[in-house]
């Protein structure tokens, strides 16, 4: 899709079709390269005290190296192996199962999007149609708004 340009002819935007493909891009690449899921937690005692809870995916055998997709957490000062185990639990939950769901959606909406702006001409309007939350998460995704 090509760029959109607006009435000042100084100024460029990117279609908001080109910013969901390129959110769906982006989720299915991590998608492709991240452990395969189902992701639990586990909260873990580190000997040193630096990782305080843990994801492991369910696809390897467990406690092997492969299983481990990320440590992380708080630790509480004074408790050692005391753990915060909400980080972990949050990226359990956004598993790449849920990514993928998230790259289908969003890819849906960009044909929706598409299909509008080609039967309107306006990608303003066939935004709107759609609410702006596919095109806000597609964002966030690419990293606007304050995101990575």
């Amino acid at each position: 899709m090509p760029e959109i340009v607006s009435p000042d002819p100084e100024v460029k935007r990117t279609s908001p079709v080109t910013e969901l493909r390129a959110a769906v891009a982006k989720l299915r690449k991590h998608v492709k390269h991240a452990t395969e899921s189902p992701w639990k937690t586990s909260t873990v005692w580190s000997p040193r005290a630096t990782s305080t809870s843990a994801v492991y995916s369910h696809a390897y055998p467990t406690g092997t190296v492969a299983s481990e997709v990320v440590a992380s957490g708080r630790i509480k000062p004074g408790y050692g192996g005391i753990r915060e185990p909400w980080n972990a639990e949050y990226i359990a939950l956004m598993q790449p199962a849920v990514g993928a769901a998230l790259a289908d959606w969003i890819d849906l909406v960009a044909d929706v999007v598409e299909a509008r702006i080609a039967q309107d001409g306006s990608d303003e309007f066939a935004v709107d149609l759609e609410g702006d939350h596919a095109l806000t998460v597609a964002r966030l995704i690419n990293g606007e708004d304050g995101a990575a």
